[in-house]
């Protein structure tokens, strides 16, 4: 079986097909344009799947987008600030008039768990966790191989956690580390200039990242303790850094876990790679028609 996939978010639109063994196959791009609203980017999504509907035929439509998503009505209820006019509307129910297909739409993070969990970092895993570290930190949580999103599907939005009377992803993401780079130094410094002073030796950013490191280990120490996963998956740009960042984290997660604790639950960098998203919401799609 072959899905038309889109994997929405603030800033692009990236679709393709992908099978029924993950496999994603040829891909596009185009700008979400998200600042034109709701009906635009709607009307956007029907227009670049036409022709590919149209060509290809394929089984069905997996989306995933930014926003809390009601899995059953595909409804957008909250947290999508990037496009105006998006909350209470319903890609879902857009693209099934449009084509008269089957279509699930489900929230990005959660997709990206789901495609850790097949074609990643957490593949045979049943308990789970996926973070992403980007401009926030949100994720996906995965108990006994199903998504679990709790009630009103709004699970795994950790970032609004609060340590130390602080909001977790206002510092402990790579937006958090950047504004406390700003602040030490005086400079706006990208991921890359931090990490470089750092690996330099460089004092002032040494104290910033060890700081940060810390904070973004206690958050997910926290997320051990409440879950108790199996394996915790983390993603977003930092993890570009490799096997020196699992090493990072790794220890730092090992020094704010009580010692029960250690060596419970193992760290793995996310590795379903650029297209999770649409590879998380062909998963979806496939679970929600039973086929898997």
């Amino acid at each position: 079986m072959n899905l038309l996939a889109f994997d929405i978010g603030g800033t692009h639109i990236k679709y393709g097909f992908v099978n029924d063994a993950g496999k994603v196959g040829e891909t596009w791009v185009a700008d979400t344009e998200g600042k034109r609203g709701a009906d635009f980017v709607l009307a956007r999504l029907v227009e670049l799947a036409g022709p590919l509907v149209e060509q290809y035929r394929p089984d069905g439509i997996a989306v995933s987008t930014l926003g809390l998503i009601d899995p059953l009505t595909g409804f957008v209820t909250a947290a999508a600030e990037a496009i105006p006019g998006y909350v209470g509307t319903s890609p879902l129910q857009v693209l099934d008039d449009a084509f008269s297909l089957p279509v699930t739409v489900e929230n990005d993070v959660n997709c990206v768990a789901l495609a850790e969990g097949w074609r990643g970092s957490a593949q045979g895993v049943g308990n789970y966790i996926a973070l992403t570290v980007g401009t926030g930190i949100g994720g996906g949580i995965v108990i006994d191989h199903r998504l679990y999103r709790g009630h009103r599907a709004a699970a795994g939005e950790w970032g609004y956690m609060r340590i130390a009377d602080k909001l977790w992803e206002d510092h402990a993401s790579m937006r958090g580390l950047i504004c406390a780079a700003k602040a030490a130094t005086g400079q706006t410094l990208d991921g890359h200039a931090i990490f470089a002073g750092y690996d330099g030796g460089d004092p002032v950013l040494t104290a910033v990242v060890q700081e940060w490191l810390t904070l973004l280990a206690t958050g997910i120490a926290n997320l051990i303790y409440a879950i108790n996963p199996q394996r915790v998956v983390i993603g977003g740009g930092i993890t570009s850094r490799g096997a020196r960042f699992h090493e990072e984290i790794d220890s730092r997660i090992t020094e704010c876990l009580l010692p029960d604790f250690r060596g419970m639950s193992e760290i793995a960098l996310a590795s379903a790679g650029n297209h999770a998203g649409m590879i998380g919401a062909a998963r979806n799609w496939f679970t929600a028609k039973r086929l898997f």
